[in-house]
């Protein structure tokens, strides 16, 4: 025995010599290139401390598993492309309303997942709850390929009427403790896969009116609306009653994405997420609908036709105007709706408050919760409404209230940092006050970023210590609780100026100015289907962002000394209306207004011969401005020219004669309907702005020119202390008319002071 035991000694001792048993016996290295299926996540907004750039992924080399099959007894429920969850903490909550059956059905909740592979399973959780009940959890494990999870839905969590959803996720890095590494964590859930299933097969049935909003989103998280409307094209009363149609149905689905399609017929099956609508008077009616013909002989009637397609909405009357009651009759506001606060959409489930003037925001009352954090990046957020008329973007400032506490172990290079709309606003070094707690730290934030509408405003906290530099094996799974934040954190907005600045298409995005406010609007529409279908499109977007219905009009010949929105594509524009509109009409280079469009960018940008314009162009740069505010003779604006064929534009004039138009129009025809879905898709309409806002189909995103010149109007009672900041605000925007008032002031007070002097002084 001891002759084989030191024969096997020697051998093994030979293959050791040999390197032989490191390679069979030596564990595999832990591999980190990316799995087949995986992609990159987005770039990261800019923080303090950027991410390094990520290896690029090979393309999947097999396809993954097709999503379930839609059936008739289902809910999607991402209203989004796309829903990702990136950082260590992250939560996106969603609205979902539901009818008394939907509600009382037993169902399930379906959900598809993939994950950056760098997540760690060990320590990362994915997490879904519906009113606040915990529906699923599930470690984060799917880096390979989508994977599919699916429980059943507790009895009594599902309610009639709006249910808050919320994905939360707790996702921490495998191997890295640094802040750069918390922007490689994300999962990303697939809204085909992502859906409520019912037990009861005609669950998903619309029987009245008030259950619009249940129709939903379909897979790709949009909303369509088949029209099947006779006749629509051959009166403006018939074309009118499209667009009140439009808005309404805006409102009443709390839907961001709504897409309307002009049908011949209805489709034979409706999948979730679309909605079919007859509109015609009743003589007009076709079979499908005919049932309700008699019924609107006498009176406007809008009711689901329950022998027709499921989910048909009849909109009836004896003629289009009776048509366009019933039209109006299905978003009419609701009396107990809270005028102090948004309606609530599918895509944002959490309260947006409208502040009128200034107003103390506790971030527990907006969606914050407090939260116990043990990571390197903590982010939350909340939005809030501005008026259409707000004009302070130059002057003022709103306070953030900190209340939060940190560890002992927090390095003083940790920062604090709050963006308004995407844009960095505030960067703020943690300081520990009163070991480690603050109570009511005021940070400042300039009112720059704001805007009228929907504002989004998000905390960010980057916190370092000296494990994570070690980082030892573990840490990013077993660290301390290194921060904490109060839902009783406040931001106290101030008082701000009330005047319509115009042109400003942001206005127009976000709360539909100057329209919703006005009596009534003209309106006019081009020939053709898709035209209409694009004003429809428009007007329904501006509906869904601002809550708010525009009051329109058909017009043939709109007057210019009231306000107009007008949609048509260039070629098919009287060349009066064309020379109105602020668009050249020719496109691309060497037409007409390239000239004027370059002279305009070289001055805007400060690239020009003149020193005078580098001196303002450099202090621009040094305080944060733009070149035009030190302009003291502001150049006129010119005409916008076309740089390409495919390319929506959306432009705003304020005419001589005092109205206020609004063009969506497109020097190609062809691509009028599809290039103006592209625009009211939400990311882009939230970047709308400025005089022009243009998207071409091979554009990233929005290109929006500042105007040269803004028209106050007065919207407001006259009041000293809105008068007070209209000049503050506008003294902010005009540098050299400031500068040079307060020379003019010194002169006075120094002539006044020698005047004095020279009466009342003593005299030798």
């Amino acid at each position: 025995m001891r002759g084989r035991s030191a024969t096997s000694t020697a051998v093994a001792i030979l293959l050791l010599a040999l390197g032989l048993p490191a390679l069979a016996q030596a564990p595999a290295p832990f591999d980190m290139t990316p799995e087949r299926g995986n992609e990159q996540p987005p770039a990261p907004p800019p923080t303090a401390e950027p991410p390094p750039q990520q290896p690029a992924t090979p393309a999947p080399t097999e396809t993954p598993p097709a999503p379930p099959a839609p059936t008739s007894a289902m809910r999607y429920l991402i209203p989004f492309d796309t829903l990702e969850l990136n950082g260590e903490e992250a939560r996106q909550g969603v609205s979902l309303y539901l009818t008394p059956a939907q509600a009382a059905s037993p169902a399930k909740l379906d959900l598809g997942y993939l994950n950056a592979l760098v997540v760690s399973p060990e320590a990362s959780q994915l997490r879904v709850d519906i009113n606040g009940t915990t529906v699923l959890s599930s470690p984060i494990a799917s880096s390979a390929s989508t994977q599919d999870l699916s429980e059943a839905i507790p009895a009594g969590v599902l309610k009639p009427g709006a249910n808050i959803v919320e994905f939360l996720a707790t996702q921490r890095h495998r191997t890295d403790c640094s802040v750069a590494s918390t922007y490689e964590l994300w999962s990303r859930l697939d809204p085909a896969r992502t859906a409520i299933r019912f037990d009861d097969p005609n669950a998903v049935r619309l029987t009245e009116v008030g259950e619009l909003a249940a129709t939903g989103v379909d897979a790709d998280g949009r909303t369509t609306v088949h029209l099947l409307a006779p006749g629509l094209q051959d009166s403006p009363e018939a074309r009118q009653a499209g667009l009140v149609l439009a808005q309404n149905l805006g409102k009443a689905l709390h839907v961001p994405d709504l897409r309307i399609e002009i049908a011949d017929t209805l489709p034979a099956a409706t999948p979730p997420g679309h909605l079919n609508v007859v509109m015609a008077p009743a003589a007009q009616l076709p079979a499908d609908a005919a049932a309700l013909a008699g019924q609107g002989t006498g009176q406007p009637v809008a009711s689901f036709e329950q022998g027709a397609s499921a989910n048909t909405l009849v909109l009836t009357g004896p003629d289009w105007k009776s048509v366009e009651a019933a039209a109006a009759e299905i978003g009419k506001a609701d009396p107990d709706a809270d005028p102090t606060v948004l309606p609530r959409r599918a895509d944002l489930a959490y309260p947006i408050l409208r502040l009128d003037n200034a107003r103390r925001i506790v971030l527990g009352d907006v969606g914050v919760r407090t939260a116990e954090f043990n990571g390197r990046r903590y982010t939350t957020g909340f939005e809030f409404a501005l008026p259409p008329d707000f004009y302070s973007n130059m002057f003022g400032q709103a306070t953030l209230m900190l209340n939060a506490a940190y560890s002992s172990d927090v390095l003083p290079e940790s920062q604090f940092n709050i963006y308004v709309n995407g844009q960095i606003a505030s960067s703020t070094p943690v300081l520990r006050l009163g070991r480690g707690f603050s109570r009511d730290t005021p940070i400042n934030i300039p009112m720059t970023n704001f805007r009228p509408g929907r504002n989004k405003v998000e905390l960010e906290v980057l916190l370092q210590t000296e494990a994570d530099k070690a980082c030892p094996p573990g840490l990013t799974q077993m660290a301390p609780t290194r921060f904490v934040i109060s839902a009783n954190t406040r931001l106290q907005m101030p008082d701000f100026a009330r005047i319509g600045a115009f042109p400003d298409l942001s206005a127009f995005a976000g709360t539909g100015a100057p329209y919703a406010d006005e009596g009534s609007a003209q309106v006019y529409v081009g020939e053709g289907g898709p035209t209409l279908a694009s004003a429809m499109t428009v007007v329904a977007r501006a509906a869904v962002a601002s809550g708010a219905l525009m009051p329109l009009t058909m017009s043939a010949s709109p007057t210019p000394d009231r306000d107009a929105i007008i949609v048509a594509p260039l070629a098919a524009l009287p060349a009066d209306l064309v020379r109105r509109s602020g668009v050249a009409g020719t496109v691309g280079s060497g037409g007409v207004g390239d000239d004027s469009l370059l002279d305009s960018f070289r001055q805007s940008s400060g690239n020009s011969a003149n020193p005078f314009d580098g001196i303002k162009a450099w202090l621009a740069d040094r305080l944060g401005l733009r070149p035009q505010n030190f302009w003291l003779v502001r150049a006129d604006d010119g005409a916008f020219v076309p740089q390409s064929r495919d390319g929506v534009i959306l432009s705003q004039v304020r005419q001589p004669e005092g109205g206020v138009w609004t063009y969506l129009t497109i020097p190609d025809e062809t691509h009028f309907l599809d290039a103006t879905r592209r625009l009211a898709e939400t990311v882009n309409w939230r970047a709308i702005s400025g005089r022009v806002s243009a998207l071409g189909a091979d554009d990233p995103a929005v290109v929006s020119i500042t105007p040269n010149r803004v028209t106050l109007v007065q919207t407001q009672p006259p009041s000293l202390t809105n008068y007070r900041l209209i000049a503050a605000n506008w003294l902010s925007s005009n540098i050299l008319e400031f500068t040079l008032l307060l020379g003019a002031i010194a002169v006075l007070l120094t002539l006044a002071t020698w005047g004095l002097l020279k009466t009342v002084g003593r005299k030798s």
